[in-house]
């Protein structure tokens, strides 16, 4: 593991998170918000931190969620919807890599830093916020059935 990383997780106070990878909760808005799921806070932020061995499996939310890339290597965002496979880059190493990106609500995806050895700090802003009674982790079988053209990311960020 690159010597960052346990520098980070210490000076973040970051832990585990279920999909993968590990975070720390930054922000969480006092204004709420009616959604169909209930009330929830307007937004939340985390700090998310992902290595190349600790990808964030395959997970949906009922939220928009921006991701904002702070340091370490380029991270490539995994979605899978209607159209198939979507690769969105976040960092800076190289020419197609935005140092932002928005996931939509309600669409699958899952990231993986693709360097070796190599780790990502970004920041997540969920909004509506962040709930995890929002969250579900899919099942390798699920999105096979979904996705039978995209086995390879499929095996590596189902669950």
């Amino acid at each position: 593991m690159h010597p960052r990383v346990q520098e980070l997780i210490e000076l973040l106070q970051l832990k585990p998170h279920p999909e993968g990878g590990f975070y720390a909760e930054t922000f969480r808005s006092v204004e709420t918000t009616t959604t169909p799921q209930g009330q929830r806070n307007l937004m939340t932020a985390i700090y998310f931190l992902l290595t190349h061995e600790h990808v964030s499996r395959f997970h949906i939310i009922e939220s928009d969620e921006l991701w904002f890339h702070h340091e370490g290597n380029d991270l490539s965002i995994h979605v899978l919807d209607d159209n198939g496979h979507t690769t969105l880059k976040l960092g800076s190493e190289s020419p197609e890599a935005r140092a932002q990106h928005l996931v939509p609500k309600k669409k699958i995806f899952g990231s993986t830093v693709d360097t070796p050895n190599g780790y990502a700090l970004v920041s997540c802003v969920v909004a509506p916020g962040f709930d995890f009674a929002d969250f579900r982790l899919c099942s390798k079988s699920e999105l096979h059935e979904m996705y039978p053209r995209h086995t390879a990311v499929i095996e590596q960020l189902g669950c």
